[in-house]
């Protein structure tokens, strides 16, 4: 019932958070559990520079000592630049850390690391940024002002829940610390989810929830950094895992989309112009005035800047 959608641009783009705004408002009938968004190319970062999104949870006064402690965690690894706290509710902060002087292998340990601490949960680490939280896609934009960002390329989810938890954490796109900047919006079911886990972790993958959609983003990952390109990745999913599935896969550089074996969800996508896009439903793609493509059962596709 999930909804998903996907862009790139060749070139970037000022208006690219009010387009996957848009198509993903016309998927909301999918969903109100949640929705998130991943978007890349809109922040200005140098090489050793990333951004590290926390949910920080409890009284104020325990809020302020828990961003002191990562504070001092993120100061081991390199160093804090800055610290802002984008959304001030009651109960939770959701604040950004800059960090520098920092590469991916320590900003992994680090990342996994803040994840321990209790009340503490990291939403997104890396060179991109991640909006998601609970609700409908207008209520995550009038917190986050998604519209008004610039970018390249970036996925979207609208969520109905039928397993895991209603939360902010739960909410898709999810990454995997394995590798830089990878992230999933997933529609469908891993019906073999446990034992592809159970692989996986065996292997050192960490895990931070029980949500399907993060096997499939650990998969991924794990076929990149033995040296896959990412169609070889996806043709390996959409064979190993069981389901009725469809799911959009963002990297620095590309986007790409798989449907599983047996065609029992929706994925079409759309070209031309120096865009690509893919959505669960023509209705999302319609703005974007491109002839749209359905894909096959079993089928996938990879886009690239």
């Amino acid at each position: 019932m999930c909804g998903i959608v996907g862009i790139l641009s060749k070139e970037k783009r000022d208006d690219l958070g009010a387009i996957v705004i848009e198509m993903m408002n016309r998927l909301q009938h999918r969903g109100r559990d949640g929705a998130g968004v991943a978007l890349y190319g809109g922040l200005d970062l140098k090489e050793n520079e990333y951004l590290m999104r926390v949910e920080i949870q409890g009284e104020e006064e325990d809020r302020k000592e828990l961003i002191d402690a990562v504070q001092e965690l993120a100061n081991h690894y390199g160093s804090v630049k800055s610290i802002q706290n984008i959304v001030e509710a009651e109960d939770y902060y959701i604040t950004d850390f800059l960090v520098d002087k920092m590469d991916f292998r320590r900003l992994k340990k680090l990342a996994l690391e803040v994840q321990g601490i209790e009340n503490v949960a990291v939403l997104s680490a890396g060179k991109f940024e991640m909006f998601k939280d609970v609700g409908t896609i207008n209520q995550v934009d009038s917190i986050y002002r998604v519209s008004e960002k610039s970018g390249t390329h970036a996925i979207g989810h609208i969520r109905f829940s039928t397993e895991s938890g209603v939360d902010r954490y739960h909410a898709h796109p999810f990454q995997s610390f394995l590798y830089p900047d990878i992230t999933v919006v997933h529609n469908g079911q891993i019906t073999n989810y446990w034992n592809t886990r159970k692989k996986l972790e065996a292997k050192g993958h960490y895990f931070t929830t029980d949500n399907d959609t993060e096997c499939i983003v650990h998969y991924i990952a794990d076929k990149l950094l033995e040296g896959y390109k990412l169609e070889e990745a996806l043709e390996s999913a959409v064979r190993d895992l069981d389901g009725p599935f469809a799911f959009i896969i963002a990297t620095p550089d590309e986007i790409g989309v798989a449907k599983d074996k047996l065609g029992l969800r929706p994925a079409m996508v759309a070209e031309g112009d120096g865009i690509f896009a893919i959505s669960s439903e023509e209705v999302a793609l319609e703005p974007l005035g491109l002839e749209t493509e359905y894909l096959a059962p079993g089928d996938f596709r990879v886009y690239r800047k």
